[in-house]
């Protein structure tokens, strides 16, 4: 079979195993299959484990919560440990999790993490290459890893305009860019055959809202040619528009990388809901950050993209 467009799925924060994603991921793939004619979803490569990172982080955050339940210093009562406890869980892994892989550079206890779920990316693009060649790649990526997905391709992108432009930019010394040897298929692993690149849930205002210049990857300039289609929920906490960060955009710093989110991304606003239940029980609260790949309007514009370029 020979693919003409692939997919990758990345989740986002908090305590998730690997089989979650997996069947995260396949009930994706039954949605978009019933929005798409049976030839041309045959076409689009879906990596089953798309990139899972939370492996990075899990057994640690698991060793700490275990530790504070076995400490009973937060054993109170039934109904708090069922109510309160879990919000706790959460908050370790989200928080934690963008610690890791975000971090300061220069701090070595942040290090690995921010390299090694690189890799993981790095890796995919990969594996995508090798089953499918050159294709056109659309990318949809949940919460946190918005952000992380945004670091590798400004790494990236500095990278590519070094070696192809001569520019002059720092990498990030933890970044895999940073020592990476040129390959004959540095423009894929660069994502410059991203097409489209979907954003759910995103918090990337929450890292870096306090910047005096925050500046976006670029998605129309050197090489690189993709939308970022951004949808939040109003009642999901932890998802948020970007094209406001553009308040913050030094347009008189002309030698940094990067252009303004307002002209980098598209918000769409969405009530998302995961079927019937979904919008019963969590379109209308912070649950709502856990179904956009279930919404049908994410899905139909999802769908869309791809079935644009197959």
């Amino acid at each position: 079979m020979k693919y003409e467009h692939a997919l990758l799925c990345m989740h986002g924060m908090g305590n998730l195993l690997e089989n979650e994603f997996i069947a995260d991921i396949e009930r994706l793939k039954q949605k978009l299959a019933r929005r798409m004619s049976v030839d041309k979803f045959s076409k689009i490569y879906i990596p089953a484990s798309g990139i899972f990172y939370s492996k990075l982080t899990q057994n640690q955050e698991d060793k700490v919560w275990e530790g504070m339940i076995d400490s009973g210093k937060l054993s109170n009562g039934f109904i708090r440990s069922k109510t309160i406890n879990p919000i706790r869980r959460f908050m370790i892994s989200g928080f934690s999790d963008a610690t890791a892989f975000i971090g300061t550079d220069g701090l070595s206890n942040t290090n690995q993490q921010y390299t090694e779920v690189q890799k993981l990316i790095y890796d995919a693009l990969v594996d995508i290459h090798k089953n499918c060649g050159n294709v056109p790649i659309t990318i949809i990526s949940q919460s946190l890893g918005c952000q992380i997905l945004s670091n590798y391709l400004w790494d990236a992108q500095l990278y590519w305009r070094k070696t192809n432009n001569g520019d002059h930019f720092s990498i990030d010394s933890r970044s895999i860019w940073n020592t990476h040897q040129q390959t004959d298929n540095d423009d894929f692993l660069c994502l410059q055959s991203l097409r489209t690149w979907f954003t759910t849930g995103c918090n990337i205002p929450i890292f870096v809202s306090g910047f005096r210049n925050i500046r976006a990857v670029h998605n129309r300039d050197y090489g690189y040619n993709f939308d970022w289609v951004n949808y939040y929920d109003y009642d999901d906490m932890l998802g948020y528009p970007l094209t406001p960060l553009g308040v913050l955009f030094d347009s008189n710093n002309n030698n940094s990388h990067g252009q303004s989110y307002a002209q980098a991304a598209t918000d769409i606003q969405v009530n998302a809901a995961d079927g019937f239940w979904g919008a019963v029980t969590s379109s209308w609260n912070p649950l709502s950050h856990l179904q956009y790949w279930g919404d049908d309007a994410v899905l139909d514009a999802l769908a869309g993209a791809i079935n644009r370029s197959v």
